[in-house]
């Protein structure tokens, strides 16, 4: 109701309407009466019943929503389907291409990175598993060598998205130490801080050592008083009753970064083979399903004598250099930026030189170390029961 007509019905009750002013206002009431009377009229009529014509015409209409409706849902779920079905060929054909194909060589940089990041990184392979919608997944175990047992330690996934690597996802398991082994770059200027008079004054895990019973492994981090020359290393080992696992390399950045060396680069005691290393023993096809060929080939490295620093040395850097075409991804699975660049000149120009190692083997003769000259720092990294010869 407009404040017009609201204005014009006051004046009509008080009078003040005249004219054809008072004439055309009542003629617009009573066209408001009739309107009431019909509204009222239309309430009261009572509703008409359906017809069994117009009840079969609902229910064929409600059946053609229902149709319409379950036809589009199963032209989703086709389309969808077919989707599937396709992603997963040209994911496989993706990932399957080039020589060596991508999923090769995704392997190698997970692979090769743990290697010279992790001294433990060699132990296992990674397993690789492609889906649907251009997608990849890559797992592997974590495992610690004590003494001569292997023990899972965690597992790490990694996922892909065509060539696009995400971080890594990690699991521990057993329990975990409050802080990460590390070793100690050496420091001439400070040889004293670990000899006093040819007595040792260091104790880092020494003592901890000496208080393992007979009857035990260890696993330890052993940080040099000097760079040491990796012929000399393995000279220095040669007659004691423990392995060498992994030699930590002096790359130049070492002595920048201050503090305890966390993330070390270096490799282990035998050669980092690639596979293109590897020689073909055996190669056998037959007939399978379908008349189609399969294809049976058997490979084995090359000989490999132990301490040849060389082929180390040359294997190590062939890592390297693999890695450095794919720093990008390699850095993901490490803290600290890899630089591999600035590394690998260093190595070219100075040699290799290492400040520690990763030996295991029994306690007791691990502690003989604490005798010489050249052991700095220990770090105990895990300890075992007996399983030695």
């Amino acid at each position: 109701m407009s404040e017009e007509f609201k204005r014009r019905l006051a004046q009509y009750e008080k009078g003040e309407l005249s004219g054809e002013e008072l004439e055309e206002f009542e003629k617009e009431l009573e066209k408001l009466e009739k309107y009431q009377e019909y509204l009222e009229e239309s309430e009261n009529q009572p509703k008409k019943k359906m017809t069994v014509n117009e009840k079969k015409q609902q229910k064929i209409l409600r059946r053609s929503k229902w149709k319409a409706r379950v036809q589009t849902a199963l032209t989703a779920l086709g389309l969808i389907f077919i989707f599937t079905f396709v992603s997963t060929i040209l994911t496989a054909i993706y990932y399957q291409w080039g020589e060596p194909d991508r999923e090769e060589v995704l392997r190698g940089v997970i692979d090769h990175t743990l290697t010279v990041t992790n001294p433990y990184g060699n132990m296992g392979g990674t397993g690789m598993s492609a889906g649907p919608y251009f997608g990849m997944v890559a797992e592997r175990e974590l495992k610690k060598q004590v003494g001569y047992e292997t023990v899972r330690v965690g597992k790490m996934k990694v996922r892909f998205f065509l060539s696009m690597m995400f971080y890594p996802v990690q699991e521990e398991y057993g329990r975990k130490e409050i802080t990460s082994p590390s070793f100690r770059y050496p420091d001439p200027e400070k040889k004293e801080r670990y000899f006093r008079n040819g007595e040792r004054i260091d104790v880092s895990d020494w003592d901890r050592l000496e208080k393992l019973p007979e009857g035990t492994v260890a696993s330890a981090w052993l940080s040099f008083t000097e760079l040491i020359e990796t012929e000399k290393v393995f000279e220095l080992f040669e007659d004691r009753d423990l392995e060498i696992l992994w030699l930590a390399v002096d790359t130049g950045l070492e002595e920048e970064r201050e503090g305890p060396v966390f993330e070390p680069i270096g490799f282990p005691g035998y050669p980092i083979w690639h596979e293109d290393d590897m020689i073909l023993d055996s190669r056998e096809e037959k007939k399978g399903f379908l008349g189609f060929r399969v294809v049976s080939e058997e490979y084995s490295s090359p000989e490999y004598e132990a301490g040849d620093q060389a082929i180390l040395h040359q294997q190590f850097l062939k890592t390297l250099y693999f890695l450095k075409d794919h720093e990008r991804k390699a850095n993901k699975l490490v803290f600290e930026k890899l630089e591999l660049a600035k590394r690998i000149d260093y190595l070219e120009k100075n040699g290799f030189r290492h400040y520690g190692v990763v030996i295991t083997g029994p306690t007791k003769e691990v502690l003989k170390l604490k005798e010489e000259l050249w052991a700095a720092e220990l770090v105990i990294d895990e300890v075992g029961f007996w399983n030695w010869h």
